[in-house]
């Protein structure tokens, strides 16, 4: 049975999205590669713009995938957690920055994104907010220092992501000294730095 139209009308949008970029990319094609109508693309999502936000706000699965490493607290070992927050959020920063990149270089586009994103209430933020809301929630069970501001030691899980995809995108794996894998833990080591070892 094939999935739903919708379901085709995204997944069909994440694979030209990452192929061709936003601005050579048109509903027509998208439409035509999920096998549905150009007309549900506006209808639902109001159009291509509306598409990029939705598959970057809620339906890129390395989205919830980072979503689902927030895990309760003391479910597992918080180093655990810091390290898997950080490379699931550098796998959804790689997965969205070809997407993002077409309507960044397009001044029209990106006026576009952002403006839906504000009416939306969706953008970058959004993340930070919610992994603001997941740390604050682990100081209180114990499980990170209380020292930092929440928000402080979000920002340095996302940055640290951001810049890890970043860095491998434009320049490859090797673009940093070391191995991604060390410099995750030893981010993770200084978040928890008061709090007895988890090795």
């Amino acid at each position: 049975m094939a999935p739903p139209a919708r379901r085709r009308i995204l997944d069909a949008a994440a694979r030209l999205l990452r192929e061709r970029g936003l601005a050579r990319l048109t509903t027509r094609q998208i439409a035509e590669a999920a096998d549905a109508a150009e007309g549900s693309i506006t209808k639902n999502f109001g159009g291509k713009i509306g598409l990029l936000i939705e598959l970057l706000s809620q339906e890129l699965p390395e989205l919830r995938a980072w979503q689902e490493a927030a895990t309760p607290p003391g479910q597992r070992p918080m180093r655990t957690v810091l390290v898997d927050l950080v490379e699931r959020g550098v796998d959804y920063y790689a997965a969205s920055l070809p997407m993002i990149a077409g309507a960044a270089a397009d001044q029209e586009l990106f006026a576009a994104y952002r403006n839906a994103n504000r009416q939306r209430g969706t953008g970058p933020q959004v993340a930070l907010e919610r992994l603001t809301d997941y740390v604050a929630e682990c100081q209180d069970a114990g499980e990170l220092p209380r020292g930092v501001p929440p928000a402080t030691i979000a920002l340095i899980l996302c940055g640290t992501a951001q810049f890890e995809a970043y860095a491998e995108h434009l320049f490859g794996a090797d673009a940093l000294d070391g191995d991604r894998s060390e410099r995750i833990r030893a981010v993770a080591d200084v978040l928890l730095a008061g709090r007895p070892s988890e090795r």
